[in-house]
């Protein structure tokens, strides 16, 4: 594992070494690296996968090679460091070792890259490069959505931006923050975006969620039987559907809110690996940037019973009552884990 990544820390900007000579025995190394596991070998441990075989949980492909500082770090704080997050190092690191052997510079490509959602309506291909606190830098692949005077003008205009406006989305680590401020510079003639931004909004219980009316399969109330109450989980499952189905621009008084699943399923649905990924930032924005109901209001978030989302999954693109299935795998507020599909409403043209 850590002669993949040449022997060096993966943690994004670290890359300290981690063996050298022993200076009391010629003949022995040094090493002061950790072979940390991104999902833990035991239960309760962090990240722990209940579907993970004991082969898995043993194999190279489970483990990430960091400096002792911050394989303490990944492990003691880890609902900060997520699975999907901690591949990515582990591939870029793997990708930099290899790329230092053949070339004198490293060329960026898609391999092992996030989107990073700026805003509405920029999504940038990235590489970690690094993170301490509340300062992230990332290495600016291409463009995905949007295009470069998009781009520059969401920077160079940022402090006049509307306040629904301000805030980053990071697909890898399942995260979004409201930015306090953005840069874009340049080091050997490769771009960076550097970001500030706020603490990370907390999560909340799902099982303390009131009774709200209990809704169909085609939208409309369940009313077989009588109107039906639902609370707690079942009520959460049904706020997801519910929350990705509100259109955005919908409300004229607030047209901040809402998600912008129908619009991504008319552009992008043709590509369901790319509609799937698209439907990720949205659930991911969703649950952690919050946004003001009304004029005056306090800002709140629209799914703040939700920890993390790991795993978005569209098998396709074919309609029933006007809506998709979308496979949800996420983590609650309550830190369960919970796994089931979720109807999302699309306005058809």
């Amino acid at each position: 594992m850590a002669e993949r990544v040449a022997w060096r820390c993966s943690f994004p900007g670290c890359q300290k070494n981690t063996v050298g000579p022993n200076s009391s025995d010629p003949t022995k190394k040094i090493n002061n690296g950790i072979a940390a596991h991104i999902c833990a070998a035991a239960p309760n441990g962090p990240r722990y996968d209940l579907n993970m075989s004991p082969e898995e949980r043993k194999s190279i492909t489970n483990g990430i090679w960091m400096c002792r500082d911050h394989g303490s770090l990944i492990d003691s704080d880890y609902s900060e460091y997520s699975v999907d997050t901690l591949k990515q190092w582990k591939q870029n690191a793997e990708d930099n070792a290899a790329t230092s052997l053949r070339e004198p510079t490293k060329v960026s490509d898609l391999s092992g890259s996030s989107f990073l959602q700026l805003g509405n309506q920029l999504i940038c291909n990235v590489h970690w490069y690094q993170v301490s606190a509340n300062k992230w830098k990332f290495e600016l692949v291409n463009i995905e959505i949007g295009n470069k005077h998009d781009f520059h003008d969401y920077i160079l205009n940022f402090n006049n931006l509307d306040e629904h406006e301000r805030y980053v989305v990071v697909e890898s680590q399942g995260d979004a923050r409201l930015l306090n401020e953005i840069k874009l510079s340049v080091e050997n003639q490769t771009q960076y975006i550097e970001l500030s931004v706020k603490d990370k909004m907390p999560s909340t219980d799902p099982n303390k969620l009131g009774f709200t009316l209990k809704l169909g399969e085609d939208g409309d109330l369940c009313i077989d039987s009588g109107i039906m109450r639902i609370s707690g989980i079942e009520a959460a499952v049904q706020s997801l559907s519910t929350t990705m189905s509100f259109i955005r621009g919908e409300l004229k008084d607030a047209e901040w809110l809402g998600s912008n699943v129908t619009d991504y399923y008319h552009r992008y649905s043709g590509d369901l690996q790319l509609f799937s990924r698209l439907i990720k930032m949205e659930f991911i924005r969703l649950s952690l940037i919050p946004m003001k109901e009304y004029l005056g209001s306090e800002k709140r978030t629209s799914l703040p019973f939700v920890k993390r989302f790991n795993k978005i999954t569209v098998l396709s693109r074919d309609l029933k009552f006007s809506s998709i299935i979308v496979n949800v795998d996420l983590e609650w507020g309550d830190c369960t884990n919970w796994n089931g599909e979720v109807r999302v409403f699309i306005l058809e043209t």
